[in-house]
């Protein structure tokens, strides 16, 4: 249970940190660790926007932290790293979400920040499956397991590329679809056309590799009891591409930009859970 919520949490966070830079009120509360000077700050409706942002940060702070202990204890062996980088990089994570907001927002590093931010939430993620008691902790890239961690692998730099396009101004680099200005491939591949473009060619090489993925598993037996599960990461997908149109149609309207990072963790949740199964498997 303790997991379930620190991840919830984690979701929660993300998708509000994503609506509170689609409304631009990300330097609402300009300073760090307060907030306009205070411990609650005057009641306006941006302010307190990017102050809940950080109100839901400490509260999920908080519940990671119970789960890293709780797994530190239940853990064993190597294992016992995964607990203790959580907690490293959530305290890094911290001290660098005051940076950002100090140094204004600038785009690399804001991009950086939601990478770690990433990384946690795949981390929690793997904590909240893997108890150490009923389910011991388990790590392996071989076989087929190597192939949904490239899957996930994929999917991650999919929504760090997907956040510097939001950071970068370049979510309407290419105002239509399918096509990019007018061309399947732009002439001038270059600047915040280049980083769009990369961002559609990821998903389309996403979605055919789980595609693939999907007919291989009518002959291999491994595959083919995972196929449900790839079955519904594919609709993920499609939902996906369904949202992101909207998202350029409807000139990045925050609320469709929020739901398109929330289906994106869906996408990496049920990647992430797949992989762990069959790790699982291929240990029994």
């Amino acid at each position: 249970m303790l997991g379930k919520i620190a991840v919830s949490l984690l979701f929660l966070l993300l998708v509000w940190g994503n609506i509170v830079a689609g409304l631009k009120v990300g330097l609402a509360c300009p300073d760090w660790p307060l907030c306009h000077g205070k411990v609650l700050p005057p009641f306006r409706w941006d302010i307190y926007m990017e102050f809940m942002h950080r109100v839901i940060g400490a509260i999920t702070s908080v519940f990671i932290i119970l789960l890293t202990y709780n797994r530190f204890r239940s853990y064993t062996g190597v294992a016992r790293l995964t607990p203790i980088l959580t907690v490293l990089l959530l305290l890094f994570q911290i001290i660098l979400g005051g940076v950002v907001v100090l140094l204004k927002l600038p785009v690399d590093l804001t991009t950086f920040h939601f990478s770690i931010a990433l990384i946690i939430f795949s981390l929690t993620f793997y904590m909240a499956f893997f108890n150490g008691m009923e389910k011991k902790p388990v790590f392996s890239i071989a076989d087929y397991s190597g192939l949904f961690f490239l899957i996930a692998l994929l999917v991650f730099t999919q929504a760090v590329l997907g956040a510097y396009v939001r950071h970068s101004e370049a979510g309407l680099a290419c105002p239509d679809f399918p096509k990019c200005l007018g061309y399947w491939v732009p002439p001038e591949l270059v600047g915040i056309v280049l980083t769009h473009f990369s961002h559609r060619s990821l998903a389309y090489l996403i979605f055919i590799t789980v595609v693939l993925l999907y007919a291989f598993s009518y002959i291999n037996s491994v595959l083919n009891y995972k196929r449900s599960k790839i079955l519904i990461l594919i609709l993920f997908i499609i939902l996906q591409v369904i949202v992101g149109i909207s998202v350029i149609h409807s000139k990045l309207y925050f609320l469709a930009t929020a739901l398109h990072l929330a289906i994106a963790l869906f996408i990496l949740s049920t990647v992430l859970y797949i992989w762990f199964q069959v790790m699982v498997e291929k240990r029994v």
